[in-house]
């Protein structure tokens, strides 16, 4: 019984392990918070149990994303020292940003092309059976929340966002991926369809619809090289995603309710989404200008009490004076919490993901997400947010970690 046992624990792979559970936490963070925390628990004591898996994390340090996510995390815990909010606000917040620590341990064991391409695949295969559950809840009338039936990804924002990245890297691997093979190929096709489909005609996401504007330039210009592929992205892209969404009641809804939103923003009596977010972002402008402290900021988990000693200071009345959690902007809410330095750190953490030494289609689909994120992220805090920060660390640490093969080695899946 001893022997079997030890026999047992020798077998036992923690790289394989590991690279279990990060896929597993990227595919439930889409519906369960709860059990992703569990999850990344089980993540961290691994890393903390194995001398192997410790020593990845070291040799992962040469990279360029791992060294600014760790930079980044410095300067959110030395806001803690400064910070003007509650304590519990600040640890809370601290706490939050532990997602960045996935970059360290996503990059030392996904080192492996064809873990890559199994990342993909998973994801794409879950987000198509959620958007066919989507689409079923929305024509019973019947799903996972009772009033939002065809909301099953957290939220419409959220859902739209993970959508669209779902038929990106379908696509992507259709076109770039040399592991694909003409059965997979029709399949994915299928999957990206599906997927464009429940976004533009069912999921009333604008974040999804920016995501899915950005993520078709990104695969026009890794696809069509040249003047071709700008002319594309400029004037054909915009005539073609334009006539989609206006073709879409609810998509159509959901823009001309953004607009109308913002134009009649003097006139509302009631704070709108759009109205509230354009009111935010003037205000946090003006919380930013006056800083005493414009170099660091206000400390880490301090933007509540800051943007609330500055409406009572400027006397702001109504709903547009209103204390707020989020200015609903993720560049923004670095400024005000860790100053022009901290803004420019995170930029440069953003630029270090682009350094990353990766070919092909990971580094496309990496690539692309990211960028959606900055998109998505100049009308919210899809950095820092719950799943859409996780997804975000892992999926780009993932794909743009440096490859233990060479570039362009062909692995048979």
């Amino acid at each position: 019984m001893i022997t079997a046992i030890k026999s047992r624990v020798a077998a036992f792979d923690p790289v394989y392990f590991v690279r279990c559970l990060i896929l597993a936490e990227l595919l439930v963070m889409l519906f369960s918070t709860a059990l992703t925390n569990f999850i990344e628990v089980f993540i961290f004591l691994s890393f903390l149990l194995s001398r192997e898996l410790r020593s990845r994390v070291f040799s992962s340090l040469k990279q360029p994303m791992v060294v600014m996510a760790l930079v980044f995390y410095g300067v959110i815990s030395a806001g803690l020292i400064y910070g003007i909010g509650p304590w519990s606000e600040k640890a809370w917040i601290w706490a939050a940003w532990r997602k960045l620590l996935l970059i360290p341990l996503a990059a030392a064991v996904y080192d492996d092309v064809l873990w890559k391409h199994r990342m993909a695949l998973a994801f794409i295969g879950v987000a198509t059976a959620a958007s066919l559950v989507s689409t079923g809840g929305y024509f019973l009338g019947k799903g996972v929340y009772a009033n939002t039936p065809s909301i099953v990804v957290q939220n419409s924002a959220t859902q739209g966002m993970i959508f669209a990245v779902a038929a990106f890297a379908a696509v992507v691997l259709m076109k770039f991926s040399s592991q694909v093979k003409n059965r997979s190929f029709w399949m994915l096709c299928a999957c990206a369809a599906g997927l464009i489909s429940n976004l533009v005609f069912i999921t009333p996401g604008r974040s999804g619809y920016l995501a899915l504007i950005v993520l078709c330039i990104v695969t026009t210009f890794y696809w069509v090289k040249g003047w071709v592929g700008y002319i594309l992205i400029l004037f054909v892209l915009p005539v073609v995603l334009g006539g989609l969404l206006m073709a879409s009641p609810i998509a159509k809804g959901r823009i001309l309710q953004a607009i109308d939103e913002i134009r009649t923003l003097e006139q509302a009596e009631q704070e709108t989404s759009l109205g509230i977010r354009v009111m935010m972002w003037k205000n946090t402008v003006k919380l930013i200008h006056d800083s005493n402290h414009p170099l660091i900021g206000y400390g880490t988990g301090s933007f509540v009490e800051a943007y609330r000693r500055q409406a009572a200071i400027l006397q702001i009345p109504g709903w547009q004076g209103a204390p707020v959690g989020d200015p609903h902007n993720q560049f923004m809410r670095i400024t005000v919490e860790h100053g022009f330095i901290g803004l420019l750190i995170f930029l440069v953490f953003i630029g270090s993901f682009f350094k990353q030494k990766i070919t092909g289609a990971a580094r496309i689909m990496g690539i692309g997400v990211l960028l959606a994120w900055c998109a998505t992220s100049m009308f919210s805090g899809h950095f820092s947010t719950f799943t859409e920060g996780r997804f975000l660390m892992i999926w780009c640490a993932v794909m743009l970690t440096a490859a233990a093969l060479p570039p362009g080695k062909v692995i048979s899946s």
